[in-house]
């Protein structure tokens, strides 16, 4: 079954489960037993609809750099509009009316979820180095092109932290960029931004995620002013120069057409502000020591903003 089909039936199973109770209210219900089971049959299924798209996206990022999912616009929109939002207090009312499966379903999602295996990634890495000193000294004689000592050099390298199983481990938070237009890709500049970004982010280069999801938050905005009719420069003065407007600016104008996106649209413009324009304070200091945490909210905001825009019509 394609993903695209696998997100149509979480549709329709959300769209019957909204009939019945809003999540958000569903603490205050009180269903009979026949309503509460097929009411937590309609929640596992579009849940489990939700969660299985989003693992065969993050395999086809990783095992084949997809950065880019196509989704049919009339799912997409439903997804993001209807369900996204409300994916929290649907997983707290499964819970509610059915916390004997709690544990079963919080053990399926630790087993799909893609990442490394406590260290066990590295020691395979370690293993095979040892098998090929042990090849090369059973075959003393035999012409070898194979280099264990340059190997151990990247292994035990402190400037290249070689830590495989924190890579797996991020990689598998990433998700693709959805869009509701097939064959038509994200342009060149802003997928080769993410491509870098999301590398980043895997190899735990939080100030470079930090600045990279600045300037492809401001690129996003540049690329699609054209849709609000928003001008990116200022009026010319009496000159006839003209001034390019801020990025503070260009939110400030595009919120009034997209004002759900503005406080993450802030957000991703403070944290470059932050930590690539530092200041001779203790909370500029501090905040170094917060750029893990920082980096992956950052990631996932800008993945939800950047679908955001590019997923706007252009207004008419």
């Amino acid at each position: 079954m394609t993903h695209h089909a696998e997100l149509a039936l979480a549709k329709q199973a959300f769209e019957n489960l909204l009939a019945m109770c809003e999540p958000n209210e569903a603490l205050t219900w009180h269903p009979s037993d026949e309503q509460r089971n097929v009411y937590v049959k309609l929640a596992e299924h579009a849940l489990e609809g939700i969660d299985k798209v989003s693992h065969l996206e993050n395999r086809k990022l990783l095992n084949e750099g997809h950065l880019q999912s196509f989704v049919p616009e009339s799912i997409l929109k439903f997804v993001l509009e209807q369900m996204q939002p409300r994916i929290n207090a649907l997983r707290v009312a499964l819970d509610h009316f059915d916390p004997n499966g709690k544990f079963f379903r919080v053990a399926m999602e630790e087993m799909g979820r893609t990442g490394g295996i406590n260290g066990l990634v590295k020691n395979t890495f370690e293993t095979g180095l040892q098998q090929v000193y042990r090849l090369i000294d059973d075959n003393p004689d035999i012409e070898c092109r194979l280099f264990p000592d340059t190997a151990y050099e990247i292994f035990d390298s402190k400037l290249i932290d070689f830590k495989p199983d924190e890579w797996l481990d991020r990689a598998g938070e990433l998700l693709p960029i959805r869009t509701n237009k097939n064959n038509v890709e994200l342009p060149s500049h802003l997928r080769l931004r993410i491509e870098e970004l999301y590398r980043a982010y895997v190899f735990g280069c939080w100030l470079s995620v930090l600045g990279l999801s600045r300037a492809i938050l401001e690129y996003a905005i540049l690329d699609n002013l054209h849709k609000f009719c928003i001008n990116p420069s200022w009026p010319a003065d009496h000159k006839g120069k003209r001034k390019d407007k801020k990025l503070s600016d260009l939110i400030g104008e595009l919120t009034e057409h997209l004002p759900q996106y503005k406080e993450p649209m802030e957000r991703l413009r403070d944290y470059g502000n932050v930590y690539l324009h530092p200041k001779k304070s203790n909370v500029s200091k501090e905040s170094l020591f917060q750029r893990q945490p920082s980096a992956k909210d950052a990631v996932l905001l800008l993945i939800e903003v950047v679908e955001g825009i590019y997923l706007v019509p252009k207004l008419t």
